[in-house]
């Protein structure tokens, strides 16, 4: 049922796609409630007409590599590490979110750049992490990059809100874009290690990741339908000025489309979110509208015809200033725990 959900997600073109989108809309409304959530956390300043979200202290992004980063992907080469707040220290963590706490903040995103082996520096900045759960009462979300039982089991202990990583489905990707010797399998273990630690794993798949267009997808999503997940994030590659993919064409709406789509019929019971990274402007909106379209349950950051889309649906709309990561948790209380 998977592979045939996949197969017709992927194979058909778009404009035959339009009778799922009934099937994946009904799926989103009879699973998860005549609701949808969207999010503003506080890395990017958000001010609509309908939603006002300017204190970039409610759910800031923190670096523990300052901007720093082994892999040097070729789509992002540590820029998108320059928008972090810099906390290289346990010391310089602690203080970080001793400040989000006294500016308002309900948590963050604690990131970095990645080691030659794909994963995130954190282990020394556990212990700081459980301190601002513990003491300041902070939401914190990680991103761990690929990761090995020891940090896994030191997130468990610490009762970390949630763990993010990508998934890639494709060796040409992981070697070309990523510039890691390995193989797809290495995403799979990195799952199962969190898995078997019962943390609330919510995994992206990233579109376009291979210079704009569709190579590991559907590899990507039959891996992550074989997990016990509490999300998965959708996003998209944007060419970032200064990499050395800053003019490649990004997928477009229909491509991201593709894999909400695939990513909603293949896996029922799991939230499905389009996040932060998508490219701007109109391409967001028609973007936004499609995803609605599709039975997507949250989005972040939505464009104002998202948001007017999902109104002329009649859905109830929920707007959160924290990471959107956390939609399962809103999900759960919204609907009794169920």
């Amino acid at each position: 049922m998977i592979n045939e959900s996949l197969n017709r997600c992927f194979e058909l073109p778009f404009d035959e796609l339009y009778p799922l989108f009934d099937d994946a809309y009904r799926i989103s409304r009879v699973r998860f409630s005549d609701q949808i959530f969207f999010y503003a956390p506080g890395f990017i300043h958000y001010d609509t007409p309908f939603y006002r979200a300017v204190n970039k202290w409610r759910f800031p992004s923190v670096s523990v590599t300052g901007t720093g980063c082994q892999l040097q992907c070729e789509h992002c080469k540590g820029k998108l590490l320059e928008t972090m707040i810099p906390a290289t220290t346990p010391e310089m963590l602690r203080e970080v979110c001793t400040r989000i706490m006294d500016k308002g903040g309900k948590g963050l995103l604690v990131s970095g750049g990645a080691t030659s082996d794909g994963g995130v520096p954190l282990q020394k900045f556990v212990s700081a992490m459980g301190w601002a759960k513990e003491e300041l009462g902070l939401d914190i979300v990680v991103h761990t990059g690929l990761v090995e039982p020891v940090l896994a089991a030191a997130l468990t202990d610490i009762n970390i809100d949630a763990v993010m990583l990508d998934i890639i489905g494709s060796e040409k990707t992981i070697s070309r874009i990523y510039h890691m010797d390995l193989t797809v399998e290495a995403y799979d273990k990195s799952l199962y290690i969190l898995e078997e630690h019962d943390i609330p794993i919510v995994p992206h798949v990233v579109v376009g990741l291979h210079y704009g267009r569709l190579e590991g997808e559907r590899r990507a999503l039959e891996i992550l339908s074989g997990h016990n997940l509490a999300a998965v994030v959708v996003v998209a590659f944007m060419p970032l000025e200064g990499t050395p993919m800053d003019d490649i064409t990004p997928s477009s709406p229909e491509e991201i489309t593709r894999v909400v789509l695939a990513s909603r019929l293949a896996m029922p019971e799991i939230p499905i979110i389009l996040g932060c990274a998508r490219p701007r402007g109109e391409h967001k909106a028609r973007t936004d509208v499609l995803a609605i379209k599709a039975g997507v349950n949250g989005i972040a950051y939505p464009s104002e015809k998202g948001y007017d889309h999902a109104r002329e649906r009649g859905l109830g709309i929920r707007f959160s200033d924290e990471c959107c990561s956390l939609l399962f948790r809103d999900i759960m209380a919204s609907i009794g725990g169920h």
